[in-house]
């Protein structure tokens, strides 16, 4: 059985040839993909790719932001990961949490928020605390989504209300939705939209002009590689745009990142049609896994019961240790 000690820890430059070492059949967050990582070194922060390894091989990748205060307090953020190899034991995980955390000693002035990407469950809790972390914030909730099933499938597991809008939608005859997101032109109406719409709200998401920055880093870097990247869907009633839904796309995964209906889109559940068109093309597009994000059954009931209409259960992490 493997010991913290027999892990080894490397911070280095991100090397995106390590993420096709992942296995296609388990979700990517997005906070641990290469693109998001490269995007957030775009913008001025200090993210470094760690690699944990076991008589030299590794058994897991991370994406790790750095901040120093005061020249000699570090606080690093390891948001949803590590990501573990295939093959990588239980005990493996342990041990290499273990080290994680040794090496992040508040003794040392060395400080970790760590939110990895556990179910929050006794058990998963039992080994954070086995490994010497303590909870300082609760769990986050969200859904994710296998895309893996047929669509007819996916479609037999929607929510009865869910599905019968969808249906109303598409046989309205006043509703078409266009695909597109590779050119910032094709969905920057929707980035404006959020931006209004956070505003009007008063509430604060990852920061709207990610968007395009992620979409350069994807063109640049995944080469033409069309799991990588952005992805639009406008719903159109003759010309006018009535709702739409912006994807960040992170190899086997996606996540939903923006969604936004006006009321004639309400009116012609075209958000229903928004979703589930998505959905097929993310299919198409080879896709697994779709992260809806966030639950907030508090301010968000609305869009909580939107997003828990397609028919997966939702999953709430561990929450963030120290």
């Amino acid at each position: 059985m493997p010991s913290a000690a027999d892990i080894q820890l490397a911070f280095g430059d991100i090397d995106p040839d390590l993420w096709e070492s992942l296995s296609d059949d388990q979700p990517l967050p997005l906070q641990q993909h290469w693109a998001y990582g490269q995007t957030l070194k775009a913008i001025g922060a200090d993210i470094q790719q760690l690699t944990l390894s076991q008589s030299g091989t590794p058994i897991a990748i991370a994406l790790v932001g750095k901040r120093r205060f005061y020249r000699i307090i570090r606080m690093n953020s390891l948001m949803r990961g590590p990501l573990w190899l295939p093959g990588v034991t239980k005990d493996e995980q342990a041990a290499g949490l273990k080290a994680l955390r040794k090496h992040h000693s508040p003794w040392r002035w060395n400080f970790m928020l760590f939110q990895p990407e556990l179910a929050d469950t006794p058990e998963d809790r039992a080994v954070l605390k086995a490994g010497g972390y303590r909870r300082v914030m609760t769990g986050y909730s969200t859904i994710w989504t296998d895309l893996g099933p047929s669509v007819d499938t996916l479609r037999a597991s929607l929510n009865g209300k869910w599905r019968n809008q969808l249906t109303k939608a598409e046989s309205s005859g006043k509703l078409e939705t266009v695909i597109g997101g590779r050119k910032q032109h094709q969905y920057a109406w929707l980035t404006d939209r959020e931006a209004d719409q956070q505003t009007q709200r008063g509430y604060q998401a990852v920061p709207i002009g990610l968007v395009p920055i992620y979409a350069g880093i994807a063109e640049r870097f995944a080469k033409g590689d069309d799991s990588v990247g952005v992805m639009s869907v406008t719903a159109l009633a003759g010309r006018k745009k009535v709702a739409g839904a912006i994807f960040m796309l992170h190899g086997n995964s996606a996540t939903y990142h923006v969604g936004w209906s006006g009321d004639e889109g309400r009116n012609l559940n075209a958000q229903n049609k928004v979703l589930w068109d998505g959905i097929v093309a993310l299919k198409e597009r080879g896709i697994r896994f779709l992260d809806l994000g966030g639950l907030n059954t508090a301010d968000g009931a609305g869009i909580a019961r939107f997003k828990l209409g397609l028919g997966t259960d939702p999953v709430t992490l561990a929450g963030t240790w120290l």
